[in-house]
């Protein structure tokens, strides 16, 4: 089922193509709805009765590589998200894009984009996961420059795919490092061996990169630069991109990951503390933007630092750690807060495109006392605001305190510098609580410096009124919620039975350090906003850091591959050959030294005869003349006597079947080139200088070393059973005396045949070249 739900979605991308001409423009997008629809129907199915899909077909057995997916827990919630984030955010750019804009392709990109995050969190098997992770890279790239012409566009998209990109091909060295120590790429597989892997440098070298490739994808520190830029794609990409989608695919590999490298240390504490430094980060550049998606962008990236921060709270050892309440509230609250914040964040950014099509404009700084002209708008935004600010009443507020007390149990749990955790984690929630207050302040109240505001479109307020009402909703039924999706969930993540360590979501904890938390962080960050201290204390920057050093590293780059392009990009054979070779002589160096000491020294030598020292003499003075010789004419002779020699060795050691072939190869390649080389000029035009003379000697000495080490080593390994012994019985068999005549007659007729067919269109060829009337020097000339 699962595949087939996959392939129908690869159906419907051509379909915007195909119908384009038989629809009306604007009803494009009510084609897109029919996916995340069927997605939706089959999350409520799964929901309801709690079935477990699995679908798997074999591709490449021999390297355990197959179309495997399943459908469980952890899953779905992010299937759930995708789908119902999917259809709202289809529903409001039906009316949200113009019918002046590409509508197929901008369809046939998202369509792609939902696609590809369907993939990553159905796969089941890693090199899978690794295609459909490769593919929402290049979808989210597409649909970010989707208004390529600007160059804004162009340089967010370009930004986004390098950093994600090269975090995928990390994940993909550590997904090869794991099948190397298990044998196996599917993931329920590797989750059930974790136990029983070697804990040893691939091991680790594994977690590394896997971790790097959650962590760009997911926006965190240092790899959170390319998040602010992408808010250069149409709105309802943002809104996709940053609640449900592209940015959650860390978290999901997080967590999909988590039983089997939770209680490593470097794993828990990476995540714990670049999860808090990142929310710190973005809720400090958060708070100064001037622009309504770039405080969006920035606060994104601060959400996605607390969930990754509770993920590494939640890394103990899932089997034997004594800290098992601790981890089951850190993946309740993690969880939780994963849905909320789609829901909040999708509605945010919706409010926001309605902003820009009224005001024409998102920069704060022209903003301000909309709150009367746009009343929906205001209210749906101040809604998903206050959620994410963690004001009661609204489901931020539940996930908020569930993260507060996951900061404070870790004290009473023996976490080392808890209190330090503690402290980050209330001063970036001060951060929240502050972009929060400042987005919808600057935006709605005040003086309106816009005097020419259009009116609401009705239609576009339907997908994030839907969202602030399940803003609401999810307050009060939070345990629905609890029970359905969550529960599940936990139970596909852990591996020790949960019952009675769930404990229900609840408003109201009491008074304890969590109250006194959230206590702080409303009256602080009140002070701040009220006192405009927040203006001092959150200085403004044009420019961060880490961007000026990727346009630098960017620009030098260029540079540097420029300078290199154009040094190796001669339009000369020769040269290219010249780099090809050493760079193989350079990979293959240490494989050559290891068979020459042990494979050379214990060599069987066998003194020649005298034929075969005057035969190889022959042969090599040829090849000596070579160097030396300025007419190709003349070196083509002498490459032909070089073949003719060896030709001569074969009729001494009995060949006369591979003398014979090898005599009419040599023949007509000698005469092909000498009629080609008769019309180019002689080799003393080429002059060349002695380093370039000592570099080609050189490297043609280590190509023939390296010929002969391939041949040591093919002697002493045998991959497969000899075929000799079928052509023993080639007199009972073809009634052939001479085995190689069998074998080229019989066995291997037709070979031979299309052989000779070879020899005869290249002997006409040559014949008709020659034949060939000659021009005179004017007419070639002029050719």
């Amino acid at each position: 089922m699962l595949i087939l739900f996959l392939l129908l979605g690869l159906l419907i991308i051509p379909a915007f193509w195909l119908l384009k001409d038989y629809i009306h423009s604007l009803h494009t997008g009510f084609i897109a709805l029919i996916y995340p629809l069927i997605g939706t129907l089959l999350a409520i199915y799964a929901i309801g009765s709690k079935v477990e899909f699995n679908s798997h077909v074999t591709w490449i057995s021999k390297l355990d590589i197959n179309w495997s997916f399943r459908l469980d827990g952890l899953s779905l919630i992010f299937f759930t998200l995708i789908s119902v984030i999917g259809l709202l955010v289809i529903f409001y750019s039906i009316f949200y894009m113009s019918k002046k804009e590409n509508l197929p392709r901008f369809y046939s990109f998202l369509m792609l984009f939902m696609l590809a995050m369907y993939g990553v969190v159905l796969a089941n098997n890693t090199i899978i996961l690794y295609i459909f992770w490769e593919m929402t890279s290049i979808s989210s790239f597409l649909l970010i420059s989707f208004w390529y012409k600007k160059d804004k566009s162009r340089e967010g998209a370009l930004k986004s795919f390098l950093i994600t990109v090269f975090g995928g091909m990390m994940m993909l060295l550590g997904f090869i490092a794991l099948y190397v120590l298990t044998g196996t790429n599917q993931i329920d597989e590797l989750i059930r061996l974790s136990g029983h892997i070697v804990k040893g440098n691939l091991f680790y070298f594994a977690m590394v990169m896997i971790l790097l490739g959650a962590l760009t994808k997911s926006a965190q520190f240092p790899f959170h630069i390319w998040l602010p830029d992408a808010m250069e794609a149409p709105t309802p990409v943002s809104a996709f991109l940053h609640s449900a989608t592209m940015v959650k695919a860390g978290i999901y590999l997080l967590l999909r990951f988590l039983p089997i490298f939770s209680g490593e240390p470097l794993f828990q504490w990476v995540l714990i503390l670049n999860g808090l430094i990142t929310m710190l980060v973005g809720s400090i550049f958060a708070v100064r933007q001037t622009d309504l998606k770039g405080l969006l962008a920035y606060s994104t990236i601060s959400q996605l630092g607390m969930i990754v921060s509770m993920i590494g709270l939640a890394s103990f050892d899932v089997k034997e750690s004594l800290h098992h309440e601790l981890v089951v509230l850190s993946l309740t609250a993690c969880l939780l807060h994963i849905i909320n914040h789609a829901v909040f964040k999708a509605a945010l950014f919706m409010g926001t495109g309605i902003v820009d099509h009224a005001a024409h404009t998102r920069d704060l700084n022209k903003l301000g006392g909309l709150r009367k002209v746009l009343p929906i708008t205001f209210i749906v935004m101040t809604i998903a605001a206050a959620s994410m600010a963690g004001i009661p009443l609204l489901n931020g507020f539940l996930s908020k305190e569930l993260f507060f007390t996951v900061l404070s149990d870790s004290r009473t749990d023996g976490m080392p510098y808890a209190w330090l955790l503690i402290a980050l984690g209330v001063i970036a929630s001060i951060g929240t609580f502050l972009y929060s207050i400042v987005m919808i302040a600057r935006t709605f109240f005040g003086e309106r410096h816009i005097r020419e505001v259009d009116g609401e479109a009705r239609n576009l307020t339907v997908a994030p009124l839907i969202l602030s009402i399940l803003v609401i909703m999810l307050f009060f039924i939070p345990n629905v919620v609890l029970k359905h999706l969550i529960t599940p969930a936990i139970n596909s993540i852990l591996s020790y039975d949960t019952e009675g360590m769930i404990k229900p979501i609840s408003a109201w904890h009491g008074f304890n350090l969590p109250l006194w938390m959230t206590l702080t962080v409303f009256i602080i960050g009140t002070l701040l906003f009220m006192t405009n201290l927040y203006k001092k204390i959150y200085p403004k920057r044009k420019e961060i850091l880490l961007n000026v050093f990727y346009r630098e590293t960017l620009l030098r780059g260029d540079a540097v591959s420029h300078l290199v392009i154009k040094r190796i990009m001669s339009d000369r054979l020769n040269h290219y050959l010249m780099i090809l070779f050493a760079v193989i002589l350079i990979i293959t160096l240490p494989l050559t030294l290891y068979v020459l000491i042990n494979e050379f020294t214990i060599f069987e030598w066998q003194w020649p005869s005298l034929y075969s020292i005057i035969l190889t003499l022959f042969i090599v003075a040829a090849l000596c003349a070579l160097i030396f010789v300025q007419s190709r004419m003349t070196a083509t002779i002498l490459t032909g006597a070089v073949g003719y020699g060896v030709s001569v060795i074969y009729i001494y050691m009995h060949a006369p079947d591979l003398a014979l072939t090898q005599l009419v190869i040599e023949t007509i390649t000698t005469v092909l080139f000498l009629t080609c080389f008769y019309h180019l000029p002689d080799l003393e035009a080429e002059r060349k200088s002695r380093l370039n003379k000592i570099v080609s000697i050189s490297i043609a000495a280590g190509v023939s070393i390296l010929v002969m080490t391939l041949l040591l080593m093919s002697g002493d390994y045998e991959l497969f059973e000899s075929i000799s012994k079928y052509y023993e019985n080639a007199y009972e068999l073809a009634g052939g005396k001479n085995i190689v005549n069998a074998i080229l007659g019989d066995f291997r007729a037709f070979d031979t045949l299309l052989e000779g067919v070879v020899l005869l269109i290249t002997g006409l060829g040559i014949f008709t070249l020659i034949r060939r009337p000659k021009r005179g020097g004017r007419e070639l000339e002029r050719k």
